[in-house]
Formats: structure tokens, C-alpha cells, sequence
């Protein structure tokens, strides 16, 4: 059983909405262990990698965000999981793709060209054609 097929009470839409507002914040919380991947990548870039690499992983503030955003992540992943058939789950999830786009032209100022954007689209349509069935609808509730 899953929170779709309770019946419409307050606790029901109060759970609801919480797994909405977890799918919402996974894209986001994407984005931020990327920022902080490449960050913690440009901080060990001129480190050669060996034990002096990973002391220095430790000790950097990029790697331990990253850390803490991935757990919360799981947590969340997990979360929304067990109440979603994973096709729904992961079409709300693509939107991540896109907003990594934007994050490397506004966080790092990195070009993208029309093709990748074209991708970012492509992937964002396919995904939602093969979710769109799976998404929760108000009939019958």
C-alpha cells in the first residue's frame, strides 16, 4: 500500500505533501553534492593523489558538505521509495539534469553549447513520457 491509495483524510494530505516537498528537494540536493563535488575536485586538483589526497579530502569543507548532502539524499530517496512506484519517483527526479546545466553556467561559469541544453531537454522529456503514467492523480480519492 502507498500513500496514494489512502483514503483523503488531513493526515493524508499532510503526508502528501511532505512526499511531494521530499521529491521537490531531491533535484536540489543534487545540485548542491554537484557544486560541492567540483568545488572539493578544483581544492584536490593539485594535490597528487595518495595519502596526502584522501588527509586533505578529510579535512575539506567541499568534501564533508558533499558527504552530509548525499546522506540526506539516501535518507530521502529512501523515503519517497517506499511510498512511490520508482518510474513516478525518478521522472520527478530528472529535473536535476537541468538545474546541473544551470549550476555550471551560474556557480563555475562554465559554457554549454546548444547541444548540451538540447540533451538536458531530450533527457527531461523522455523521462517525464516514461513517468507519466505512474504519477499520482486525485481520482477516486
Amino acid at each position: 500500500m502507498t500513500i496514494w491509495s489512502h483514503a483523503r483524510t488531513d493526515g493524508a494530505s499532510r503526508r502528501r505533501l511532505a512526499l511531494w516537498a521530499l521529491c521537490g528537494a531531491l533535484p536540489f540536493l543534487t545540485v548542491a553534492y554537484q557544486i560541492c563535488a567540483k568545488q572539493a575536485a578544483r581544492d584536490l586538483a593539485a594535490t597528487p593523489f595518495g595519502a596526502a589526497w584522501i588527509a586533505a579530502l578529510v579535512r575539506n569543507p567541499w568534501a564533508q558538505a558533499l558527504l552530509g548532502f548525499e546522506i540526506v539524499s539516501f535518507v530521502a530517496w529512501m523515503i519517497v521509495l517506499a511510498e512511490m512506484k520508482l518510474g513516478a519517483a525518478f521522472s520527478l527526479s530528472a529535473l536535476s539534469y537541468i538545474l546541473v546545466i544551470l549550476a555550471s553556467w551560474t556557480v563555475f561559469h562554465e559554457p554549454a553549447d546548444l547541444m548540451q541544453v538540447l540533451g538536458g531537454a531530450a533527457i527531461l522529456a523522455g523521462v517525464w513520457m516514461i513517468g507519466r503514467d505512474d504519477l499520482p492523480t486525485d481520482e477516486g480519492a
